[in-house]
């Protein structure tokens, strides 16, 4: 029987060394970070080593994807919560998939999430303070699909929805569009035959919102993976899109893949970070 309850205790923190308050910010800082990473729903065994080490980590804002109603995913929202952060987590039900945000800075629900009415665990849509303004964040994870039938049309089903909802909400807001899209760039290398032309619309079409894709805006030419198969075959699946206006305050965007070396997850992380400069 799957535990959906989930006690912390001082064992859970015992090699917690670091008493520093997640809300603490330099007032001179001029750096918002984000930190995205498909964590692979996590035994509780796991999701007790992904916590201390994404508590190391700097990020302000944390989208994770690929989360059940489960013992791990349950236990990073309660750690988190246990030390100050703000957590929005969309508790899917029965064998569904999900996102959750974490932030060091609180949390506000935007509407885009409330035109998805399929899989909507799949999406959360919140806004956080950016300096002297408000920033949106989508989550998404998109349904992932093998040559069946039924797979494939509900992965579809599900992306006309969010390209839906970018119709309705595609305002001058300043937005963070990111997640595990299970979806490649037309120009990908290596190709791989499985995927369809209304999937590469996908990732193309998200210009005609203006998003722009925050990793090749900076690297236009270098090949990256975020998940890597059991041949070594490489796919960039996991991305970090942000509007226009957005784009110049862009920093960094690269692939850390330390959490899939250490087998914390089967894919690498997304770091992206913004610097101040909005309006």
């Amino acid at each position: 029987m799957k535990k959906d309850g989930i006690t912390l205790s001082l064992y859970d923190f015992l090699d917690e060394k670091d008493s520093t308050s997640p809300v603490d910010k330099n007032d001179d800082s001029l750096l918002f970070s984000f930190f995205c990473w498909n964590i692979n729903n996590p035994s509780l065994k796991r999701a007790r080593n992904q916590a201390a080490w994404l508590r190391k980590q700097s990020a302000d804002v944390f989208v994770l994807t690929e989360c059940k109603h489960s013992e791990g995913c349950n236990f990073l929202e309660k750690y988190f919560q246990t030390f100050g952060y703000y957590v929005v987590f969309s508790k899917p039900e029965k064998n569904e998939y999900g996102v959750m945000i974490i932030s060091k800075h609180k949390l506000t629900k935007s509407i885009f999430s409330n035109h998805i009415d399929y899989l909507q665990s799949r999406v959360i849509s919140v806004k956080v303070p950016f300096f002297n303004d408000e920033l949106e964040v989508i989550g998404i994870y998109v349904p992932s699909r093998d040559s069946g039938y039924e797979k494939k049309e509900r992965k579809k089903r599900f992306i006309k929805k969010i390209i839906s909802a970018l119709e309705k909400e595609n305002n001058s807001i300043c937005r963070v569009f990111c997640g595990d899209f299970n979806v490649l760039e037309p120009k990908h290398i290596p190709h791989y035959p499985i995927f369809e032309n209304w999937e590469y619309d996908f990732y193309s079409n998200l210009n005609k919102y203006q998003l722009k894709d925050a990793f090749r805006h900076l690297s236009p030419e270098i090949q990256e993976y975020s998940w890597v198969g059991r041949k070594g075959d490489g796919y960039r699946y996991d991305h970090f899109f942000v509007t226009s206006d957005l784009i110049p305050l862009v920093q960094k965007c690269y692939y850390y893949h330390e959490p899939r070396e250490m087998k914390l997850s089967d894919h690498s992380a997304l770091i992206s970070t913004l610097r101040c400069g909005i309006k």
